[in-house]
């Protein structure tokens, strides 16, 4: 890897960022044909009123609609849990999308190229982990720094989160069974 450089980037970091913006796109796909499903409209025309929302108003729409059409809690708890997931590899789409990628640290990892010019903090506050033990928080440079293997486990995460939420919908009749 080039040092300081977006050479770093890998053909394989291409694909794997390439996949998880993907399997953002098929989860917003999937949340329009939940809100076509539930107010009676096409999915086009959902696909027209939200496709100036980012993935958060998206999902605040989703949840007000889901709300006023009066779906069972349990549903709408769930619902969210299934986006939970995607509310935390946000920073890393995010990233993806907005940085460019050097070499990180330990070696054989990247990270965004912001982090190395960002501000540093150096008191770490300490998590209470109980029987009197305390451990540090993370700081911004193990948050932010991917090797291959961790950009794969993401990609499986969302995947294997997407056919889930996908068939947990299609179950309780919010998506067609063959949608998306």
């Amino acid at each position: 890897m080039s040092k300081g450089t977006p050479d770093c980037l890998t053909e394989q970091h291409l694909i794997l960022f390439g996949k998880i913006i993907q399997w953002f796109a098929r989860h917003e796909v999937l949340m329009e044909e939940i809100m076509a499903t539930v107010s009676g409209a096409d999915a086009t025309s959902i696909k027209l009123l939200t496709s100036g929302l980012c993935f958060t108003e998206k999902r605040d729409a989703l949840f007000n609609l889901l709300r006023h059409r009066a779906v069972p809690l349990d549903q709408i708890d769930q619902i969210q849990s299934y986006l939970e997931v995607l509310h935390t590899f946000t920073p890393l789409r995010d990233d993806i999308t907005h940085s460019v990628w050097i070499e990180g640290k330990p070696q054989n990892s990247i990270w965004p190229a912001w982090l190395k010019a960002g501000p540093r903090t150096a008191i770490k506050p300490l998590h209470d982990l109980g029987d009197d033990t305390k451990d540090f928080i993370e700081d911004d440079e193990d948050k932010v720094t991917y090797t291959l293997d961790n950009l794969k486990e993401t990609v499986g995460t969302l995947e294997m989160n997407y056919v889930e939420f996908q068939e947990f919908t299609a179950g309780i009749g919010l998506i067609s069974s063959n949608a998306v």
